[in-house]
């Protein structure tokens, strides 16, 4: 039975894997600090202010829909192509979970 599955389809679920997780401590901390700023209109964001909203939502958004992108295209590849579509997945989803991180961890100080 597992010699039958390739391992295109075995990539394509460990990145879906991958980006649950990432998605999962992103939006996590996005909610967390969504609380502990209750009652500010703009938190501290890339070297300004922005709306917080935007200073806590805006990265784990986008990178919804980029594992959405990155998903479609890991279907779609078999082979070679397939490895590296799991490595980039690999690599995006953990340093884009960082950098949000360090968005939020920003974003509450006063």
């Amino acid at each position: 039975m597992l010699a039958t599955v390739s391992w295109g389809v075995v990539c394509a679920y460990a990145g879906d894997a991958l980006w649950v997780v990432a998605l999962t401590v992103m939006f996590a901390a996005s909610r967390a600090a969504w609380r502990q700023t209750q009652g500010r209109a703009n938190l501290p964001f890339l070297g300004g202010h922005a709306r917080r909203e935007v200073a806590l939502w805006l990265l784990p958004a986008a990178s919804f829909a980029a594992s959405l992108w990155l998903a479609l295209k890991a279907r779609g590849a078999d082979g070679e192509a397939a490895l590296i579509v799991f490595g980039v997945r690999a690599v995006a989803a953990p340093l884009l979970a960082l950098l949000h991180l360090r968005w939020v961890a920003r974003s509450l100080k006063p």
